[in-house]
């Protein structure tokens, strides 16, 4: 196998993160930690780095002990024949971290180094497995270096969604497998979601692949060659209430809002509230007890 970082970067030992960018391609950057100078530095690029929901991700993404249980084997199956594999959008390590843990080998990439340095943090103060700050549509890597590689909720924040998958598929091996979940929005939260867009309008921040639209996915992949399999669904259980869900809209830790003018932003969760409680009813209740979150394996020829 040929090198993984084709300008010498990165540290056998994990200490340290490789920050690429068009100016310093492959340089080696000491850990940021939260509060140090530096940790809010990313590498220039139009997808959405998550720099300011970095110690909130964890609490609105979670997944329940038994949700990420299921998942990190479903994926470990997958993935520990084709190892060492690879994942974009690691962010704070809610799917890299247990398949660490269950013996895969990875490597991490994301635009944010506030999500990496809150990774790190979870870890114990050091990187548990390299981690680079890099764009996905541009990674550091040789040709045909992973075995595999995953992405969770990622391609719907990138522009160039399609860059990045050709980016993952001239990094994973021939016959190598790609991951990917690009999140669920379907049934009720879906049409509260529409019924926010419609008020909000053009200046909701979506810009990448529409997470409904897994035929376009599916689509994409098949030009590549690559064959598609739906792969088990896990079930997540929630507690989520709707005046749960309005406030954290409210408090903008969703990127999607990030662009909205906060008095718009007020207006529209208002009015989106008063339909839901006459649509679904009572907004302090949960509105779906478990949802499904379903990974797609792209098999590549």
């Amino acid at each position: 196998m040929g090198p993984l970082l084709p300008h010498g970067g990165g540290d056998p030992a994990g200490r340290w993160l490789v920050h690429r960018s068009p100016s310093r391609d492959g340089e080696r950057v000491a850990v940021p930690r939260p509060g140090e100078a530096g940790a809010g530095v990313v590498s220039p690029g139009t997808s959405v780095p998550f720099d300011r929901a970095a110690e909130v991700y964890d609490q609105t993404r979670r997944l329940t002990a038994e949700a990420s249980a299921a998942t990190t084997q479903l994926l470990r199956t997958e993935l520990e024949p084709r190892q060492p594999c690879l994942e974009i959008g690691v962010g704070t390590g809610l799917i890299g971290l247990p398949l660490h843990r269950a013996g895969i080998r990875l490597i991490g990439v994301d635009l944010s180094a506030p999500m990496l340095a809150k990774l790190v943090e979870k870890a114990g103060g050091r990187p548990p497995f390299p981690l680079i700050i890099g764009d996905a549509t541009r990674l550091p890597f040789a040709d045909d270096v992973f075995g595999g590689a995953l992405a969770r909720h990622v391609l719907h924040l990138i522009p160039a969604w399609q860059g990045a998958l050709r980016e993952l598929i001239r990094v994973v091996r021939p016959d190598g497998v790609l991951l990917i979940n690009i999140g669920f929005s379907a049934g009720p939260w879906q049409e509260i979601g529409d019924h926010l867009d419609a008020l909000i309008g053009e200046t909701a921040r979506r810009v990448g692949l529409d997470v409904n639209r897994g035929a376009e996915l599916d689509e994409a992949m098949a030009v590549f060659g690559a064959r598609a399999r739906e792969l088990p669904t896990v079930w997540q259980e929630s507690e989520l209430t709707m005046e749960q869900y309005f406030g954290e809209v409210e408090a903008d830790v969703f990127s999607w809002t990030w662009n909205v003018p906060p008095d718009l932003l007020t207006d529209a969760v208002a009015e989106t509230k008063a339909w839901a409680a006459e649509r679904f009813g009572d907004v302090d209740r949960v509105l779906e007890p478990r949802f499904a979150s379903v990974w797609r394996a792209y098999d590549l020829p």
